[in-house]
């Protein structure tokens, strides 16, 4: 078990370094947006989505072997408490990242903080849809035999899963800088889940990532964003001080730093 394991992360970590037109981290650019209003952080309209993400891998293809036995290899080797908290991720939000930074970090204690991340899950909701049709991927079948919740097929590339994770991840760096590896860590979990899953190929996941980061970008050069940010910035700053008594427990941690993503 553990000999497959260490080899299906080599290679994943092997397809996220070696991939075309991936790299180990994102630095994509794209046009800057105009907003369609004026009150909107971003708008997914204007964004030229090949110039942000390159295709994904053609059927027949050495990727898509590689993208289709990794994805094979990796259900097979699939643990049930993987499986349980893969399942358990699928319904997500951004205060789950509560595992890392703490039980300060809820809706509750952090009014402006929610408000700012429900517009701005709309619109990522929205570019993560855009995207999608745009390469309408196919999602392998396999989630049908994992017990996964979610009912729709829908489209797999960019993983919108993986895009959301990211995109909390960059923003709450962003606003709190010394959690960014623990950040970064609870988000590398939800590309692994994705796979084992049966809902992503590789390759779906480390589209999200990539999208995650340049929305992440977008939202922070967004000028309607800046309006309200350095007010939840300074919320959750506030939060994680009068909070510094009672750190989080350790995120579990299936997908080892190795991943690269």
């Amino acid at each position: 078990m553990i000999t497959k394991n260490f080899f299906l992360l080599t290679l994943l970590t092997g397809l996220l370094i070696a991939s075309p037109g991936f790299a180990a981290d994102c630095s994509c650019t794209a046009p800057v947006s105009k907003a369609t209003s004026k009150s909107a952080f971003i708008d997914p309209k204007a964004f030229n989505l090949d110039s942000i993400l390159p295709p994904p891998p053609k059927e027949g293809s050495d990727q898509y072997r590689m993208d289709t036995g990794f994805l094979k290899n990796a259900r097979a080797t699939a643990t049930k408490g993987q499986l349980e908290r893969g399942n358990k991720a699928s319904h997500d939000g951004v205060f789950d990242y509560s595992e890392t930074l703490g039980a300060w970090f809820n809706a509750k204690n952090l009014p402006k903080t929610a408000a700012l991340f429900k517009k701005a899950d709309k619109e990522t909701k929205e570019a993560i849809e855009l995207a999608k049709h745009h390469f309408a991927r196919t999602r392998p079948e396999s989630w049908k035999e994992s017990g996964d919740m979610e009912k729709s097929n829908g489209y797999a590339y960019p993983s919108g899963h993986t895009t959301r994770a990211f995109v909390w991840a960059y923003l709450l760096a962003n606003a709190l800088p010394d959690q960014t590896k623990a950040l970064h860590k609870q988000a590398r979990q939800k590309p692994w889940y994705r796979v084992i899953l049966g809902r992503d190929f590789p390759a779906d996941v480390r589209a999200g990532k990539l999208y995650g980061k340049f929305l992440s970008q977008e939202y922070l050069k967004s000028p309607e964003f800046q309006k309200v940010w350095p007010d939840a910035v300074a919320e959750m700053k506030a939060a994680l001080k009068k909070s510094m008594d009672h750190p989080p427990h350790p995120v579990v941690e299936d997908a080892p730093a190795s991943l690269k993503l």
